[in-house]
């Protein structure tokens, strides 16, 4: 019998990926998106972000549930843009970005997934090294922008490039962190 959970995201991009994912891991999860929009503190702890997300969410949703808080962090700058992610693209645009990590382009990016029953509240870590490029095409997901400026150590394409190939899984920091939450699952 398949475990229902919910991952809480209006990001279509995200959990096109997520539902990727448990497909083809043959998971015993059944996963639907859960589209609400959660109020995000300000802060630039990851960690506390995606804590008080979570707590906020199950208060709706009231069901074992998934979600994360992803963020571009540049190798130049303490913990930046990280949290702030979204809204430093959206001020500064393709261009601006470029500006930040002149001088130094490497960056990571960096997931906290949060997974609560209501009960017990567990994150778990997803990471992706890699640098900040200006690449021919910028184009990506739209509502995944930053996949077309990052290429991960050790591959010759943006994340953008490998997301519909097998190399994919390699790479995704999402994916890690779930790969995590299932096998933290299956010794509960």
């Amino acid at each position: 019998m398949n475990k229902k959970i919910y991952y809480v995201t209006n990001n279509s991009g995200k959990f096109e990926e997520v539902k990727d994912f448990f497909d083809k891991m043959g998971s015993s999860f059944k996963v639907e998106q859960y589209a609400i929009e959660v109020d995000e503190i300000q802060s630039l702890d990851q960690k506390i972000v995606v804590l008080d997300k979570v707590k906020k969410a199950f208060e709706v949703v009231k069901q074992p549930l998934l979600l994360d808080d992803g963020g571009l962090f540049f190798a130049a700058y303490n913990q930046f843009p990280g949290t702030l992610s979204k809204f430093v693209f959206q001020g500064l645009g393709f261009k601006g970005l470029f500006k930040l990590v002149e001088e130094d382009n490497r960056a990571s990016f960096i997931l906290q997934l949060a997974y609560t029953d209501g009960l017990q509240t567990q994150l778990f870590e997803g990471v992706c090294y890699g640098t900040i490029i200006i690449p021919e095409d910028l184009s990506s997901h739209p509502k995944l922008p930053f996949t077309a400026i990052f290429k991960p150590e050790g591959s010759d394409k943006t994340l953008a490039q490998l997301r519909y190939t097998d190399d994919f899984f390699h790479f995704s920091f999402r994916q890690q962190a779930l790969k995590k939450f299932i096998d933290w699952y299956q010794t509960q």
